[in-house]
């Protein structure tokens, strides 16, 4: 081995792999190997390999930060690798609008994309109240509540089973649609019900069924009540007080909406009380209108007061019929006084209006003179030289002007008199008297085509009395004199045939054609039962009288006159 080597050992230099054949030297140290060349700042741009220096006990790493702000959720950030640390102070400032202008859209256009902002913790959306068609959404979400709640545009809430009202004012009146029923082409029809309350009349009740057929929609249907208290004439001046309805289009196409007509008045309240559960989507748009001034060719549906305790409606009371087809069913009867002094019952009247008169209408009347008079409406005359009438003291009936009846005059009666439609197909003339009950009785019966005169009738206008007698004309022609308890029982009375040819009693011909016993030629029988012939000399055992100008013969033998001693 070498002795020791005064060479200084390699600073971290390239040796040669192998065997030393030198020692070390005793005073053989390591210079410190180190680098005073500042270690690089997290730079991406270090070399990959082996370091040639230690690093010094002094070393630091500088620090790695950037003072500039970070991006402000930009999609402007780079990909890749960054040179700066974050810095130990280093937050993100607030990414929120702090613009009190800047709110959000109300039923906007909203642009695709992402927004720069967060929302702000005290952001909110506007209540939107306001609505010029159909609201479409589907629901309304509150906290806490429940699954039969429904959140209305106020902020309340009210059950599902609520029923739908709305309050109106209107100062000058005006109408109120309550609904409308759509076109349809089927048969179905529903129901619905209002409720119409105010400050002043209480409550009344609308009823609207709308009629529905194949061929559209032709008419609706309406009971409208009066309100529960009213004026002491029955006039209704502050409230609702007519039902109308309207229609647009014809057969499959035709709309109708019912609207009702209210005076002047602070506050009205109408409430959906009731509804079917069929056909509902022929019920739309259900008080969804504000008030108008008007409504042009509407139909009036008549209201129904109670009258209970009695009174006036309007100085008229209209009964119509069932029907509402008013072309085919236009008979109403109205009783009305139009002025202090006529109070009348109208007839016929039209069903449509309260103060019209039509062809056909008759009225029933009390006059200004106190008269009662009965004649056609469109020919009614002061003096009542029209139609029937009778006097002030009920006295006299004119006709046309004719007197019929005068009390305490005699009267006369020319030309021929008819009596026809006669309550029961009969007429009866009673005894002044009527303790008698001697009366006479003249009827007939078209169903079994017979006419009789009942002689020595009770009072009664049917039945019969003991004693009683009939003269009838039969169902087949005949004419019979009988006792009235005979009259339905054969071969009873005296009867003359159709062909006016035979007489017969109690079923025995006694005379004219088919008689039983004595010529063909007539014969009358006496109380015997031989005939006698008249005319005819008989020398048969059926015998009979016969004269021959000269001498009268008993079959065929002259009989001798002479007197008969006493």
């Amino acid at each position: 081995m070498t002795p020791a080597s005064d060479a200084n050992p390699l600073s971290d230099g390239t040796v040669i792999a192998g065997t030393s054949t030198e020692y070390s030297r005793g005073d053989h140290i390591h210079p410190l190997n180190l680098s005073p060349s500042v270690p690089i700042s997290d730079t991406a741009y270090g070399s990959v390999g082996e370091s040639v220096n230690y690093a010094r006990s002094d070393h630091s790493h500088p620090i790695n930060i950037s003072d500039s702000t970070p991006l402000q959720d930009s999609t402007l950030g780079s990909v890749g690798t960054a040179n700066s640390y974050a810095r130990s102070d280093h937050q993100h400032p607030i990414n929120v609008e702090t613009n009190a202008s800047n709110i959000p859209i109300v039923d906007g256009v909203g642009v695709n994309g992402s927004s720069t902002f967060y929302a702000r913790h005290d952001h909110v959306h506007p209540q939107q109240l306001t609505y010029d068609g159909n609201v479409t959404a589907t629901k309304f979400i509150k906290t806490g509540g429940l699954a039969s709640e429904v959140l209305c545009a106020n902020g309340d809430t009210t059950t599902i089973d609520s029923h739908l009202s709305r309050s109106y004012n209107s100062s000058a009146g005006g109408w109120i649609r309550l609904c409308v029923f759509p076109a349809g082409a089927s048969v179905g029809s529903s129901f619905i019900e209002f409720k119409v309350y105010s400050m002043f009349n209480a409550v009344q009740t609308i009823r609207l069924v709308p009629y529905y057929t194949v061929n559209g929609i032709n008419t609706v249907y309406g009971l409208f009540t009066a309100p529960t208290k009213v004026s002491a004439n029955y006039v209704i001046d502050s409230g609702v007080n007519q039902l109308f309805h309207t229609h647009t289009g014809s057969s499959t196409s035709a709309i109708y909406s019912a609207y009702v007509r209210i005076e002047s008045t602070n506050n009205i309240t109408i409430v959906v009380s009731d509804q079917s559960t069929y056909y509902t989507n022929r019920i739309t748009e259900v008080l969804t209108q504000d008030v108008v001034s008007s409504v042009s060719s509407a139909t009036q549906i008549p209201i129904t007061h109670d009258l209970g305790n009695g009174g006036i409606i309007n100085n008229m009371l209209q009964v119509n019929p069932t029907g509402r087809t008013y072309t085919t069913f236009n008979n109403g009867i109205r009783i009305g006084n139009y002025n202090s002094e006529y109070s009348s019952l109208y007839l016929g009247c039209a069903t449509s209006a309260i103060n019209t008169t039509q062809t056909g209408q008759w009225e029933i009347s009390k006059t200004n003179d106190n008269a009662l008079t009965i004649n056609p409406s469109s020919l009614r005359q002061a003096d009542h030289s029209v139609g029937l009438s009778i006097n002030s003291d009920s006295s006299m009936i004119k006709f046309n002007a004719n007197e019929l009846v005068n009390v305490g005059t005699d009267q006369s009666i020319t030309g021929r008199k008819t009596f026809g439609g006669t309550t029961l197909g009969r007429i009866q003339l009673n005894p002044t008297d009527v303790s008698y009950g001697e009366g006479i009785r003249i009827s007939n019966s078209p169903t079994y085509n017979v006419s009789a005169i009942y002689i020595g009738t009770s009072t009664n206008t049917s039945g019969e009395i003991d004693g009683q007698w009939t003269i009838i004309k039969r169902n087949t022609g005949e004419l019979y004199i009988c006792r009235t308890a005979d009259q339905n029982t054969d071969n009873r009375g005296l009867m003359i045939s159709a062909d006016g040819n035979t007489l017969s009693f109690n079923g025995l011909v006694i005379a004219g054609t088919g008689a039983s016993t004595g010529a063909s030629n007539g014969s009358v029988n006496y109380s015997a039962g031989n005939p006698i012939l008249w005319g005819m000399n008989s020398v048969d055992t059926n015998g009979g009288f016969y004269s021959n100008g000269t001498n009268i013969c008993w079959r065929a033998r002259p009989i001798t006159l002479g007197s008969v001693p006493p």
